[in-house]
């Protein structure tokens, strides 16, 4: 049999071409094949693994922004400076003159739904899910492409310090764009002021325009970036610390809920003044740059009117900081192959390995 053109077989490289002859493959051709399909596969998988956790983080804040937002809703009331005369009523009815702690808790008495009902917390709840889907998806694209850029230019990895620090502070800045409008929107409904966000949209853009919808960018902006920088910075150094400590061990769900709320509480306390003078500039009656709201307040109310909310805003930003972590890494499981788990991923989900918990699979992956 004659070799056609382009057939591979012996004689095409010096041999006989029969039909007995064994076919020799050309070992060039083959390593660079090889080396081409590796490539590829590689990209695949590191493009597939950032699209993964922007998927998981956008999920796990929105979920953690739903859980947390009647705390920011009473947090939100308490920071309004001038108030409308609802607000008034309520502060009131719950006595918010006493102590912060004790406001939390009557607010949630059944006397008080009696008045507005268990859904008066979750006014604005729409807004907060609207607003944080994309808020969410230009932070967490922002802050991977961040970190992938970086790790890439610099003889440093992907874990340290600084790439998180740097890429989580991108991430913030590019978010705060999408974010203020739905934040100033979301916390006038908070307050009374509209009774839903597309009222409120549509009163503050043809009222004010987009000054008033980007009201309290600045503070938002001097807010949201060393808080988000110190979250991630600061619980991605201690989980790959903790995790290098235990031999790589993967934390459990419990801790990273632990770990999650410490590193929300820090950050939360560190930029207090900025969160109220945020809340003034968005809600006030009057506008007014960041120096005059943060001088007007400490005017009316001294030092202590810096850390009015404190409470509420410890235990939002905690809470959410906490149940955000451990959703982030939940759904990084959920959508990782599972031909690329690792044995410690097992902790965090345990039910996800239940059928699958045979003699062979314990021999191999149960830590001891």
């Amino acid at each position: 049999m004659d070799a056609g053109p382009g057939s591979r077989c012996a004689g095409e490289w010096g041999g006989v071409c029969r039909d007995d002859a064994p076919f020799v493959a050309d070992p060039d051709h083959g390593v660079a094949t090889m080396g081409r399909l590796m490539e590829a596969q590689y990209a695949v998988a590191a493009l597939s693994d950032t699209v993964r956790h922007v998927i998981a983080g956008t999920f796990a804040r929105t979920m953690a922004q739903a859980f947390v937002h009647p705390i920011d809703t009473i947090k939100t009331r308490l920071q309004v400076r001038s108030p409308p005369e609802a607000v008034r009523l309520w502060k009131k009815k719950t006595k918010a003159s006493a102590v912060e702690v004790q406001v939390v808790r009557k607010i949630f008495k059944f006397r008080n739904y009696l008045v507005k009902g268990p859904a008066d917390v979750y006014l604005g709840l729409t807004g907060a899910i609207l607003g944080t889907l994309p808020t969410a998806l230009v932070y967490f694209a922002t802050y991977e492409c961040t970190k992938e850029w970086m790790a890439g230019r610099s003889e440093d990895d992907s874990n340290s310090p600084f790439t998180h620090l740097m890429s989580a502070s991108a991430g913030a800045v590019a978010s705060s764009i999408v974010r203020v409008p739905t934040d100033t929107m979301r916390h006038r409904v908070q307050a009374y002021m509209h009774s839903n966000i597309f009222q409120a949209g549509i009163y503050i853009a043809r009222k004010e325009g987009m000054r008033g919808l980007y009201a309290g960018f600045l503070p938002t902006l001097l807010r949201d970036v060393p808080e988000i920088a110190v979250q991630f910075a600061l619980y991605e150094r201690l989980r790959v610390s903790l995790e290098r400590h235990r031999k790589k061990r993967k934390l459990q769900t419990w801790e990273h809920l632990i770990l999650g709320g410490a590193c929300g509480a820090c950050a939360a306390v560190l930029t207090m003044p900025l969160d109220v003078a945020k809340t003034t500039m968005q809600c006030g009656r009057t506008k007014a740059p960041l120096i005059q709201a943060l001088t007007n307040t400490l005017r009316d109310k001294g030092v202590k009117g810096l850390f009015v909310g404190m409470y509420p805003r410890i235990t939002q930003v905690a809470t959410m900081s906490a149940v955000f972590f451990t959703l982030f890494e939940f759904w990084k499981l959920q959508l990782k192959p599972v031909r690329f788990r690792e044995p410690g991923d097992r902790l965090l989900s345990p039910k996800i390995y239940g059928k699958r918990r045979t003699k062979v699979w314990k021999r191999q992956f149960v830590v001891s």
